[in-house]
């Protein structure tokens, strides 16, 4: 049985479906296929972002991104419609809470080709900054960053590259510091950046309660933080002991490759359609 995916194609950096394509070829299954010019495919799964809802006359599925943003594309009549919605943060919108019987939570991933520790590149920053600052979404990373630019050093690589050269610059940073967007819907979510930096590590990020939904243990795997001194305790902890800080990254790599690649996700999209 073939799955299409429907979704809309970024220009520089994947998305999902590049991700689960990717996932396929690995996995040797020809039965993974973008979906193009199919009339009447049997099983879809679209995935944020696109442009429009394709129903499949077997099976639907969405896999739903960014739902903190509360996205006026994502629609409950699309969710009512679906076999399943597999989300990738526990939290939504209320307006959604009509499909909610329809929702499995389904995290982001790794791909191990791509994102993992470069042994070549130095690490020669505590932590770096590769993504969005100024939004009100993300108000509290930048005073986060701020904070810690006055104890440790950092370099800002903006955003807007291709996956190849954002993992190398993550690779310049001792430390995978993670503040997550928050927005009137919650105060943080486990989001791609997380997954990819736990390819890295070590990890400190804010903690969510989705943590706890990872098969990942705090202080073995990664580090979280709830406040402005937990943070400079434990960046202080990994930047001043690297055989504690290798120790976490070395568990937080094997993790992530055990239980978080996008080849077990779509493994586990797949499950659904039998």
């Amino acid at each position: 049985m073939k799955l299409f995916i429907n979704s809309t194609k970024s220009v520089v950096t994947f998305n999902k479906q590049d991700y689960l394509l990717r996932a396929a070829e690995r996995l040797g299954l020809d039965n993974v296929l973008p979906l193009e010019n199919e009339l009447n495919p049997m099983c879809v799964l679209n995935v944020e972002p696109y442009d429009k809802f394709i129903r499949g006359t077997k099976w639907t599925g969405i896999w739903e991104i960014d739902l903190l943003c509360d996205r006026a594309e994502t629609n409950l009549s699309d969710w009512l419609v679906a076999n399943k919605v597999f989300i990738a943060v526990s939290k939504y919108s209320s307006r959604l809470n009509g499909a909610a019987h329809k929702t499995e939570l389904l995290f982001q991933a790794i791909d191990p080709q791509i994102h993992k520790r470069i042994e070549s590149i130095p690490q020669e920053y505590d932590f770096v900054c590769c993504g969005s600052l100024g939004l009100d979404i993300y108000k509290e990373r930048e005073r986060l960053i701020n904070l810690l630019k006055k104890e440790f050093s950092c370099n800002n690589y903006g955003k807007g590259h291709n996956p190849y050269v954002y993992i190398q610059n993550l690779n310049h940073a001792k430390v995978q510091f993670i503040r997550s967007m928050n927005t009137q819907i919650a105060d943080g979510e486990l989001a791609q950046r997380f997954f990819e930096c736990l390819a890295i590590g070590p990890v400190l990020t804010n903690y969510v309660d989705d943590l706890k939904e990872t098969k990942l243990k705090e202080g073995v795997d990664y580090l979280s933080y709830r406040n402005d001194e937990e943070l400079l305790e434990k960046m202080n902890r990994l930047i001043d002991n690297k055989t504690y800080a290798d120790y976490i990254a070395e568990n937080g790599r094997k993790k992530a490759l055990e239980l978080h690649t996008y080849d077990l996700r779509l493994q586990h999209i797949l499950k659904d359609l039998i």
